[in-house]
């Protein structure tokens, strides 16, 4: 083979992914190609270029120094091509269809939320991405039906039938969906900081004894409401459901009414600049919510795909969930 023959962009591509993630799964996952399919890549490109690109073993995967001093030079062929593709994409008579991005508007102080949005329109800010701030519950609608590509979704994935079944349930989604999940949160308590609950670093179950508690309503859906209501009941909890029952209505409420309130954990209450609320595990409590980006059913198109990258860029121990029939 003449060494001289140009090298193929997707070759190049590979090699860039490959170097900044150094582990072939993770790399696969981002081109959205078999590792199989990845390492006959590399190992075409290395015999293009007569020398080796990584230096593999059953533990790790490291640049060589042939590939440290051609990495610069391949991403900027990358970003090269990148730009010319918008170049053309402006030239071409009919624009690219935009990517619709589902998220419910009670994420929007959700801190993974912020950091992934900012960091691709930072990045990528002639993106044809359009954010609909839609009901979580008619997200998951749309990315059934292949009217959305992606969504940011909060809550417990369910069984398909379960979701049909529960048609007010607002915080469970689909596990039919494939999804990334980016970050997961375990419930508990927010507990004013003068109640007596406050001294615990775990909240005993009997310590609830009779003690009123805020609880979120139905709309959670009963993967969320189970386990909440059973460990309130062990130990014997009044609940008191608010008249605004969603999450942040029920923490707003027990910090007006200086009240333990049940907290998913999203909505930055508790942390330690919090002056006068601190969030606590509650003993016999099995709950995790998660915050994920979600896609639909089909293939991702080329801006749903760079959100996606980013996605893995920004969180690097998200974890890939595929669909569930």
């Amino acid at each position: 083979m003449d060494r001289r023959d140009p090298v193929e962009l997707r070759l190049v591509r590979a090699f860039v992914v490959l170097a900044e993630e150094l582990n072939f799964g993770r790399a696969a996952e981002r081109l959205h190609v078999t590792q199989p399919a990845l390492s006959a890549q590399l190992r075409q490109m290395e015999a293009r270029l007569g020398f080796p690109l990584f230096e593999r073993s059953t533990r790790r995967v490291a640049l060589t120094a042939q590939g440290a001093a051609l990495l610069p030079h391949a991403r900027a062929l990358v970003s090269e091509s990148g730009r010319f593709a918008q170049a053309v994409a402006q030239m071409q008579p009919r624009p690219q269809r935009r990517v619709v991005l589902g998220a419910a508007l009670y994420t929007l102080e959700i801190r993974e939320r912020q950091m992934l949005l900012e960091a691709f329109f930072e990045r990528y800010p002639d993106a044809p991405i359009t954010v609909l701030p839609l009901w979580q519950r008619e997200v998951a609608r749309a990315l059934l039906r292949g009217e959305a590509d992606l969504a940011l979704m909060l809550g417990v994935a369910a069984p398909l039938a379960q979701w049909e079944a529960e048609p007010i349930a607002e915080v469970i989604f689909p596990e039919t969906l494939p999804r990334l999940v980016l970050r997961r949160r375990e419930a508990g308590l927010l507990v004013p900081k003068e109640s007596p609950l406050a001294a615990h670093t775990v909240i005993p179950a009997a310590a609830l004894e009779g003690v009123a508690v805020a609880m979120v309503g139905p709309t959670h859906g009963s993967a969320i409401l189970g386990p909440l209501r059973a460990a309130l009941d062990r130990g014997g909890a009044r609940t008191i459901v608010p008249p605004e029952p969603h999450a942040i209505g029920v923490e707003r409420y027990g910090r007006q009414f200086r009240m333990p309130a049940v907290s998913l954990g999203w909505f930055n209450t508790g942390e330690d600049g919090d002056p006068d609320m601190v969030r606590r595990p509650l003993e016999g409590l099995e709950l995790v919510t998660e915050f994920s980006l979600v896609g639909s059913s089909g293939a991702l198109s080329p801006a749903a795909a760079l959100l996606w990258d980013e996605a893995r860029r920004q969180f690097p121990d998200a974890r890939l969930v595929e669909g569930r029939i």
